[in-house]
């Protein structure tokens, strides 16, 4: 039930984000000069109080998914992560453009609205440079979301003329605005996908389903500018096909951000569709997981049985995750009363042995985490080994007390 909201909420949230700040940079792109249009100001007011709304409920959902945590420490968690800095940016951005809908200052707000896509999400944790693509693919976007929005509105208004320049004005910067956006979202795809695309993962197909849709809007875009926008003045039917196909656009759009809500609630670049155990040459992996977050540390830890299947001895030299900043390698020890916890320095696999990370012993910490670890996420890890090179495995994230059902912690 809580994924389902979730989603709902994400999709609410991306559309009310893209609506309110592309249409205050509609404003300052397309209408400057231009008397201030009462229905662009609603609308404007109307996706910020929106955006602003969904945020906050999305913060207690958020802190509710964070099992067995206190109200408190749930919602500290959830504040003190980069997804409370996105869910900050989009509830002082809505806020603010719906104070300021049709000032200038109003794009302050757009920007804050904006940079929300680029602190959290699938792209960010592979660094700046998916974090930039995204952003260039999210603020075009929305300026087209915003404009379309600003020639619907005007539309409806009994002004002919002003109509006729304003669809020529949106035609010829929306060239250069949509080129960008084409090399901005082929750019993101290719970083998330490593540059190939895997029909067996779910995300993939998103991804495709995605590019499809966005193909379809790019056709109807090139009609509308083609063969209705140059015949807008000479024939009145055209304004009305015009207008219909405005909709459609716009249709368009909510069916791209209710696939994307879908992929990031339910879905990761980096899932692997992988029976237990997960085997990668001589080296397998036996059951690894992570317990939910808790707190406002941003840190994790993970468990697993390495089991190395060659005649020979390995040596486990480092580890890495796209969701944390540092993966390191620890071991716990207790002297007396006195628990301690000391970096653990390329342990061996003996051949045909095993090395067991579980609770109070050995564990892989995780530092930096982009965002709490939350019941049923899948966390991607790679280990390097001396002799068996790099094994990609996912932590599954359990709840707080609960271990895996065939754990071999005894």
């Amino acid at each position: 039930m809580l994924e389902q909201l979730t989603a709902i909420l994400k999709g609410l949230t991306y559309f009310a984000a893209m609506s309110g700040a592309g249409m205050v940079l509609a404003h300052a792109t397309l209408l400057r000069g231009y008397p201030t249009d009462v229905g662009r100001k609603l609308l404007i007011r109307i996706a910020g109080a929106v955006l602003a709304s969904a945020a906050c409920v999305a913060t207690m959902v958020f802190a509710v998914r964070l099992d067995d945590a206190s109200t408190t420490d749930a919602v500290e968690a959830v504040l003190f992560s980069p997804l409370g800095a996105a869910l900050g940016f989009q509830i002082m951005g809505g806020v603010w453009i719906a104070m300021f809908a049709s000032r200038p200052i109003a794009l302050a707000g757009a920007i804050l609205i904006l940079c929300s896509f680029g602190v959290v999400g699938h792209s960010a944790t592979r660094g700046f440079v998916p974090a930039a693509t995204v952003l260039v693919h999210v603020t075009t976007a929305s300026w087209w979301l915003g404009g379309l929005w600003a020639l619907l509105i005007a539309s409806s208004k009994d002004c002919r003329d002003f109509y006729a320049v304003l669809v020529k004005k949106f035609s010829r910067q929306a060239i250069w605005i949509v080129a960008l956006l084409l090399l901005a979202a082929v750019a993101t795809a290719a970083q998330l996908l490593g540059f190939q695309i895997d029909w067996a993962r779910d995300y993939d197909f998103g991804m495709v389903l995605k590019a499809g849709l966005t193909i379809g809007l790019l056709a109807l875009a090139t009609i509308n500018r083609y063969a209705l926008s140059a015949r807008l003045e000479t024939s009145p039917f055209t304004f009305k096909l015009l207008r219909c196909a405005i909709v459609m656009e716009i249709s368009l759009f909510i069916a791209i951000i209710t696939a994307t809500a879908w992929l990031t609630t339910w879905h990761s670049p980096h899932e692997r569709d992988q029976e237990e155990p997960q085997i990668s040459g001589p080296i397998t992996i036996i059951d690894p997981w992570a317990p939910a977050s808790v707190g406002t540390l941003p840190t994790g830890a993970g468990y697993l049985m390495i089991v190395n299947n060659s005649p020979t001895d390995d040596r486990l030299l480092s580890a890495s995750s796209p969701w944390a900043e540092n993966v390191t390698l620890h071991a716990s020890t207790s002297i007396g009363r006195v628990a301690r916890m000391d970096a653990l320095k390329t342990p061996v696999i003996p051949a045909q042995g095993q090395l067991k990370f579980s609770p109070g012993g050995n564990h892989l910490m995780l530092t930096g985490l982009y965002t709490p670890l939350v019941a049923g996420d899948e966390v991607p890890v790679q280990l390097r080994f001396e002799r068996a090179g790099d094994v990609t495995f996912v932590l599954k994230v359990l709840p707080l007390g609960e271990r895996p059902a065939t754990s071999h912690d005894h």
